[in-house]
């Protein structure tokens, strides 16, 4: 009984992550081609006038010596001492900005980021996967995992 719980936290975990809102792209009748395009050619445009600076930053590798002890037949080991293994990550630090570039493009387009629950019955879901076209949002109440999300 006691192993049920962990799987049931689990369990309840992932429903949560599927129960909140999630950012959609929005404009009212566009259909999910139109908005993947539209976010395809402002991505394109950011890209080019924002270009990728990838950095790496590096910390760690040290070492700290050990002491040498010796035993009367002149044996000798080192006692002691680690040494910290260099890390790096790198990134991107024009990400932000090209992120705003492409958001500016998209507002330029008539789309906006609008927060849209997920479809929890069937019922819902078959409703959302029968729209060609995006409702007008007062008519928008869920999506599937099936959208055009940036």
């Amino acid at each position: 009984m006691i192993r049920k719980f962990p799987a049931l936290a689990v369990l309840l975990g992932l429903v949560a992550c599927q129960t909140g809102p999630v950012s959609v792209l929005y404009k009212e009748g566009s259909t999910r081609s139109e908005r993947q395009q539209a976010y395809d050619q402002c991505f394109i445009a950011a890209l080019r006038e924002v270009p990728q600076n990838m950095v790496t930053d590096v910390s760690g590798g040290y070492s700290v010596p050990g002491t040498i002890a010796c035993s009367d037949n002149g044996i000798c080991t080192e006692v002691g001492g680690y040494t910290t293994p260099i890390e790096s990550y790198s990134y991107d630090t024009n990400e932000k900005l090209r992120d705003r570039v492409v958001d500016r493009c998209l507002q330029e387009k008539g789309f906006e980021a609008v927060q849209v629950p997920y479809c929890q019955t069937k019922e819902e879901r078959a409703a959302y996967s029968l729209q060609m076209a995006q409702p007008p949002l007062s008519e928008f109440a869920c999506v599937t995992g099936q959208t055009f999300s940036k």
